[in-house]
């Protein structure tokens, strides 16, 4: 029923913790610090007696299954190991560590644009299935973390926008085609509906054309009006009380994209997790909140009706306002 729920939990039943991943919301570095986590914890527990095994000969039954984390670490243009050799199993995890930590393989090594939702990631990680949990009811425990970071909906929102549709394929830092696809979608239906071919060499305009943020803000609204509908949107901008069930989990660490860096240093307590580099958060895109509030300027009165009726749980549950982006003294909703 909850389509995006199971990509988005990562429970670590080591650590007594489960955290949600919201797309837009710090997720990236997010995900990439539970990955450290498991890894980290499975090298503590290592049996001395297995510090040296051909890594082709790994049983999939293993937490991790290393030969599928370097084949798509490969396929993302990133080499941690030279796969024709023996290797230590130890060493090729503390590389691994580097990477998650600073964007590099080791110290010497340049850095690299590391995206761990270029993974999948559960495949190789088994402790994030939920398979992994002896006793599911631990989750709900007083004693267990539910981790939730969260961010103004409207700012997520228009990131989106700006990231995933605004930004044509020639300038990604990696090739996004599904959203390449929903991008020329918006358009032909919304920017250039009645568009007909001059000759049958030219191309149509949507090929290289950003739609406005008004038809991107009518394309997500399609099929909102239910409960179903909305359970069925994209997880960049489906509501994210309805991502990570809120209500369901109950998460009791809550922290905002707004006062991340505090909130952030946090978590890295709560798991016992130093010397993480956090001089430049992971898939930052650079924009300011102005970016953002310029894009909701241009939005008629009913729209931005439309998209507080979406986020109102994500607004009131987190003590969010639509008046830090919609600033309209005249707008009755």
């Amino acid at each position: 029923m909850y389509p995006w729920l199971n990509t988005a939990l990562y429970p670590l039943q080591s650590q007594s913790l489960m955290y949600c991943a919201i797309p837009k919301v710090a997720s990236k570095t997010l995900v990439s610090l539970m990955m450290y986590v498991v890894v980290r914890d499975i090298i503590t527990h290592l049996d001395n007696n297995s510090t040296n095994i051909n890594i082709k000969r790994i049983r999939p039954e293993q937490l991790i299954d290393i030969p599928k984390l370097i084949n798509q670490l490969q396929k993302n243009g990133i080499t941690i190991t030279n796969t024709k050799e023996s290797t230590s199993f130890s060493s090729l995890l503390q590389a691994y560590l580097h990477l998650l930590r600073f964007e590099s393989v080791n110290s010497t090594s340049p850095s690299l644009y590391f995206n761990p939702w270029r993974l999948n990631i559960k495949d190789i990680f088994h402790n994030f299935d939920f398979k992994s949990i002896s006793n599911l009811s631990d989750i709900f425990s007083p004693s267990f973390t539910r981790a939730l970071f969260v961010r103004h909906p409207f700012e997520r929102l228009a990131s989106a926008y700006k990231e995933r549709i605004a930004t044509l394929a020639k300038d990604r830092i990696q090739p996004e085609t599904y959203y390449d696809d929903v991008r020329k979608v918006i358009c032909r239906r919304y920017t250039h509906p009645d568009w007909v071919p001059s000759s049958l060499k030219e191309d149509h305009p949507c090929e290289t054309f950003v739609p406005p943020f008004k038809h991107f803000v009518e394309f997500i609204l399609t099929n909102t009006g239910s409960y179903a509908g909305i359970t069925r949107m994209d997880g960049h901008w489906q509501p994210y009380t309805v991502v990570c069930q809120v209500c369901k989990f109950k998460y009791n660490f809550i922290g905002k994209y707004e006062t991340f860096d505090n909130d952030f240093n946090s978590l890295l307590k709560r798991l016992n997790v130093s010397e993480w580099n956090n001089e430049k958060r992971r898939g930052a895109s650079g924009h300011k909140t102005w970016d953002y509030q310029q894009l909701f300027s241009s939005l008629p009165d009913n729209l931005i009706c439309r998209l507080k009726r979406l986020y109102n749980d994500d607004l009131q549950l987190f003590n969010y306002r639509i008046e830090d982006y919609v600033n309209r003294t005249t707008l009755i909703c």
